[in-house]
């Protein structure tokens, strides 16, 4: 059970961005209050542009927002620490080290013995599902494949927060799915705070906990909802149709809004 009563995990606080581009400002991210709490899977939900990745790359420390605030634990975050692991679209593999070896990194550079660090990396390895894989090198494996190995490497670092921007995005449908449901399986071992920014619909409610719909550019928070479904969640279940029709209208209204049109979702679900 999440305790939402409790101090926030996260928290942003009126956090905005303004990026500068050839001699003029661009609002990314509105002023944005947001609290997630200790163990809470949350997704950002958003149409492309829409400042779901600039909220979670200031969580992370990796850009510094323009107004507001962010904390971690009630402190402020001012650059990137290993207490937050990150998972992005990207593999960000190196290509030169085997899975082993990639998994082992961040271990080693944290100060951890060599014989520590091999035997957390072997057991994120199978955890993955990747064992016997252990020397293969990036080049040698399927798009799914470099996504887990990317997820082994974070969770051996055993961050408390993951953070995670559309990491399976590229992936074709059935391997999408699978990783969805191995991820699932991580975090109910676990419970880390995840932090998950997508643009799908059906994967914010197999994999929420509360749903973050954001706004077309410049972004901003519009609703947030809760999945209350127990998991594992059956997405042709009445309750799931229901919410994805709520969800598609949320982020419809927004995109369409923006571009002066009405939405047409409620003509198919009215």
């Amino acid at each position: 059970m999440i305790d939402r009563a409790a101090p926030a995990k996260i928290r942003a606080k009126g956090v905005a961005k303004t990026f500068s581009s050839e001699g003029r400002d661009v609002v990314a991210l509105q002023p944005v209050d947001l609290a997630v709490a200790e163990g809470e899977f949350v997704c950002i939900l958003g149409p492309s542009g829409c400042g779901k990745s600039t909220l979670l790359r200031i969580v992370a420390g990796l850009i510094a927002p323009s107004a507001g605030s962010a904390t971690l634990d009630g402190r402020p975050i001012t650059g990137p620490g290993p207490e937050r692991g990150l998972v992005f679209q990207e593999y960000a593999l190196f290509p030169w080290l085997t899975v082993m070896q990639n998994v082992m990194y961040g271990p080693l550079v944290r100060g951890l013995g060599r014989r520590e660090a091999e035997r957390r990396a072997k057991t994120q390895i199978a955890r993955v599902g990747l064992e016997g894989f252990e020397q293969h090198f990036p080049r040698q494996l399927s798009g799914g494949m470099k996504q887990r190995v990317g997820i082994a490497r974070v969770w051996a670092n055993q961050p408390d927060v993951m953070l995670m921007d559309e990491p399976f995005g590229a992936l074709d449908a059935i391997t999408r799915n699978i990783l969805q449901r191995d991820l699932l399986k991580l975090w109910l071992e676990e419970r880390h705070t995840v932090l998950f920014v997508t643009h799908s619909v059906d994967e914010a409610i197999f994999l929420a906990d509360r749903v973050v719909v954001m706004s077309a550019r410049p972004g901003r928070i519009t609703a947030i909802v809760p999945v209350e479904a127990p998991r594992p969640r059956d997405l042709l279940a009445p309750e799931s149709i229901t919410l994805k029709a709520e969800l598609t209208r949320l982020v419809e209204d927004q995109v369409m809004g923006a571009r002066g049109e009405p939405s047409r979702l409620r003509e198919y679900v009215n």
